[in-house]
């Protein structure tokens, strides 16, 4: 199979980053381990191949896919620090697991059903092994009627939500309904962050079926939680990889594992991803397995799917040395035109009115001046002054399709036991 053209004009060190960023499968572990003899071949710089591990968030993968190959020549120093990376990865691991395991116990306790999404078990699911995958927070997914629920054992454990502990107005409680997909939390001992979801990204079907309706029981450390069925989780995955443009080869590691182990069927799963308006997010995908893995996914891929300028957006995203992230207004405002031209081509379904809300309000704006509901309309023309406000005041804006982001705070705020989004008397104006 020929090698794609941007994966040709790669550098060595690109290519052995690509090649160690999954645990291949038995079927597929001989063209791993040829990529792998290959890109060291050619003699990669081995400074440049860890800045690609700390980028592409592939400490333990990339150490553990190395150790595989017998008789690979690989400098005594570089391997002392991927070591030290991986065991630092592994280290985090078991604080997720920690945390995460309190999280299911509550909400067992509370008689709430809990999907947690990616993460640590995630990893045990696909690798057998919780400490490979590199994870920066937790994330559950609950139904809807359960948020305030869900969000009352968060603060009685010590969680903080982003709008710390306050409640919303039944305006932006509206739309953080309608626009987002969950609520981000910190904890402030260990810095660990978690994200309350209520629906999946990809299925804005009110119709639909929520996830939790085709999962699985299953159980870990005596906590019941729901699994995901193979083909949401499918959807779930790459969805999230192409809403942030596939920029790190993790994601891809996670979805070239599941394409080996034969893990969903993909033709039901494009099916439904283009039920949900989300085709392109399965097919970038896929494309990106056959490209960069040399995996056999062209019978599945519609090339004529995917415009052109869009798998540029993508290549760019996944082989850009570092992650940028500008430091002026001005940069700021062109990474946002950027985001939403290359999400119009993601979702060319989606209405001109949601495509509009994304960029016209932020729920970080709530955080910096709370609007009373007769006036919430203000935000849309309040939005230029708000994005330089936050700016000034140092908060980190990175886009994404939800705009969230959590303040990490000593503990949690005990004077206001009130959920964001609670009902009636609770109601903030």
């Amino acid at each position: 199979m020929a090698e794609a053209e941007w994966m040709a004009q790669s550098s060595p060190a690109f290519r052995l980053m690509i090649a160690a960023s999954w645990l291949a499968a038995e079927g597929s572990r001989a063209k791993q381990e040829q990529a792998i003899r290959n890109a060291c071949r050619a003699i990669p710089d081995w400074t440049e191949y860890l800045r690609l591990v700390d980028r592409h968030r592939i400490p333990a993968v990339s150490w553990a896919a190395l150790k595989s190959v017998a008789g690979l020549e690989i400098p005594d120093s570089l391997q002392k620090q991927l070591r030290q990376r991986s065991d630092a990865c592994r280290m985090q691991s078991m604080v997720h697991l920690h945390l995460l395991a309190r999280v299911l116990r509550a909400f067992n306790g509370a008689g709430i059903p809990v999907m947690p999404l990616k993460g640590p078990l995630l990893s045990l699911e696909l690798y057998g092994d919780a400490g490979i995958r590199q994870s920066g927070d937790l994330d559950v997914l609950v139904a809807p009627e359960q948020i305030h629920d869900a969000w009352k054992c968060l603060h009685e454990l010590h969680w903080v939500d982003e709008f710390n502990n306050r409640t919303l107005t039944r305006r932006e409680r509206e739309f953080k309904l309608r626009h987002n997909h969950h609520l981000a939390f910190a904890h402030a001992s260990p810095g660990c962050k978690l994200e309350l979801h209520w629906r999946a990204k990809w299925e804005d079907d009110v119709s639909a079926a929520h996830p939790l309706a085709d999962s699985a029981v299953s159980e870990w450390q005596g906590c019941s939680y729901r699994t995901m069925h193979p083909i949401d989780l499918s959807l779930d995955l790459c969805n999230h990889g192409a809403n942030h443009a596939w920029r790190r080869a993790k994601w891809l590691g996670d979805m070239a594992r599941t394409f080996a182990l034969d893990y969903v069927d993909w033709q039901p799963a494009l099916e439904k991803a283009r039920h949900a308006g989300d085709e392109r997010s399965l097919l970038l995908c896929l494309r990106l397995l056959k490209e960069a893995y040399g995996l056999d996914a062209t019978r599945l891929i519609d090339a004529d799917a995917i415009p052109p300028a869009m798998m540029r957006t993508v290549v760019f995203a996944l082989t850009s040395p570092t992650e940028p992230r500008a430091r002026i207004i001005q940069g700021k405002i062109i990474d946002l035109v950027r985001s939403n031209a290359y999400k119009f081509w993601l979702w060319p379904s989606r209405s001109h009115g949601d495509s509009f809300a994304q960029v016209a309000i932020s729920t970080a704006d709530f955080n910096l001046g709370r609007m009373p509901n007769h006036l919430f309309w203000l935000y849309i023309p309040l939005r230029p002054f708000l994005f330089v406000w936050r700016h000034l005041r140092g908060f980190h804006h990175e886009q994404s399709s939800t705009n969230t982001r959590v303040q990490v705070h000593p503990g949690p705020r005990r004077d206001n036991a009130a959920a964001p989004f609670a009902q009636g008397a609770h109601e903030a104006e």
